[in-house]
């Protein structure tokens, strides 16, 4: 691969798939009754009742220990940056790792902080909901669809808890019940903010995470939809996503990763999205062939291992200090996020983990534990303000050197919980 064609494959897009248009109505001589006007959804809760961790630990001390060391540097990270409370994309990162009563720099509670400086009031007929907007300004708030509700369920946090929004009370399934108006698919466009499956994952997540079984509602432009259909829908765009990954795989092929194309187009190469369908299956919600497609995901992610390692390792070994940043941070990003994905799937009990997936962990922990002592070698962790300002990286990194810090905050984060859920014990939860 030349210098050229990895700037091409780094800045490759991130999902940006644009909504199909619906063919209008034919014209009619008829006059049309009036269309009854949008409703906010009517909601009954379920929440979760069990609570696991992985049922296959990593038992090897050698690795071990080395992650206990990469944990340490990780979680600083996190510590440091993602409890930043002009972040707040970053917060809802903080959550993940340190839980729902995370306490910000500014010694807020991150659950009222979000709420009361980030959160908007919107009415759906005549009901006040609520809602997290894109960005504001140059402030990431929730660039993908319900990321604020993901991190707040998989918290534990329940739907009557208070929140203040411009000095008034609401509870938090004012929030629930807007991120339900919106969630709708068709074919392949989805109400979400991406117009695609891409933003699917989060809002999958928190919204099944609270609704009963065999949960209806009428979505937004009066679409009825339910939460088995939805569910179907995600599984069948993940497996359509990657058949050819399946296809080379049933070949015993190889294949190029590019990021212009099928999984890799989507978040962190797609592993959001088998996350989102396996919690939404762990729930109950979807079918028996949607259970087995989370398990065929599964061994589908052992064996991309290889992809991803032989795509960035020769080019970080011949490339510049910015490169090998840039490489790492990928490894970090697909390495963190394969623990906190298998061992998910294996806590929720949709499917065992075997013995092959046990030694891939153990793998994938070195490889992990080998990446974080490479990028604090190379002085990342000690200078992440630095990072931010390093114009040398954006060369190979869309969104800049910004991205690649905000890549690494995150991506730490990820990490950390992948440690947990690989290693077990009580930080290594998942409530479903």
């Amino acid at each position: 691969m030349t210098w050229t064609a990895l700037a091409v494959w780094l800045m490759g897009c991130g999902g940006c798939g644009e909504p199909s248009e619906e063919s209008p109505d034919p014209p009619s001589d008829e006059v049309a009754e009036p269309e009854p006007a949008e409703q906010a959804p009517k909601v009954a809760f379920q929440l979760p009742v069990k609570q696991a961790g992985t049922p296959r630990p990593l038992t090897k001390k050698k690795v071990l220990r080395k992650l206990d060391k990469a944990r340490e540097i990780l979680l600083k990270v996190v510590l440091d940056e993602a409890r930043d409370p002009g972040n707040p994309w970053a917060v809802t990162h903080a959550m993940l790792v340190l839980g729902a009563d995370t306490t910000l720099t500014n010694e807020s509670k991150a659950v009222d902080w979000l709420f009361s400086e980030y959160a908007e009031i919107v009415t759906v007929g005549e009901t006040e909901l609520l809602t997290f907007p894109p960005s504001r300004g140059d402030v990431r708030i929730e660039p993908h669809t319900d990321l604020v509700l993901k991190a707040l369920t998989e918290a534990g946090v329940p739907p009557d808890r208070v929140v203040k929004v411009d000095g008034r009370d609401f509870n938090l399934s004012a929030l629930y019940r807007h991120s339900l108006w919106r969630a709708w698919a068709k074919g392949g466009t989805t109400g979400f903010r991406s117009g695609d499956f891409n933003d699917a994952p989060w809002a999958l997540q928190g919204l099944t995470a609270w609704a009963p079984a065999g949960a209806e509602w009428v979505a937004q432009g009066r679409r009825g939809m339910e939460m088995n259909g939805l569910t179907t829908a995600t599984v069948q765009k993940l497996a359509s996503e990657t058949a050819a990954m399946k296809a080379a795989r049933s070949a015993g092929d190889s294949m190029r990763k590019d990021t212009r194309r099928g999984i890799f187009r989507y978040t962190c190469g797609g592993q959001h999205l088998l996350q989102g369908v396996a919690y939404a299956v762990g729930r109950g919600f979807g079918t028996a062939e949607d259970r087995a497609e989370v398990c065929e995901q599964k061994d589908l992610l052992r064996w991309r291992i290889d992809l991803e390692l032989d795509t960035v390792d020769p080019l970080i070994e011949k490339g510049d200090r910015a490169v090998q940043i840039v490489l790492l941070g990928q490894r970090l990003k697909f390495l963190g996020h394969y623990l906190e994905t298998v061992h998910k799937i294996g806590a929720l009990g949709i499917c065992d983990l075997s013995d092959e997936d046990l030694a891939a962990s153990h793998r994938v922990a070195t490889e992990l534990a080998a990446t974080v002592d490479a990028l604090d070698k190379l002085g990342v962790f000690s200078d992440l303000a630095g990072i931010k300002t390093d114009a040398t990286l954006s060369k190979y990194r869309q969104g800049g050197s910004e991205q690649v810090y905000l890549d690494i905050v995150g991506d730490a984060a990820h990490a950390v919980r992948g440690i947990d859920m690989a290693t077990g014990g009580d930080a290594g939860t998942i409530r479903y």
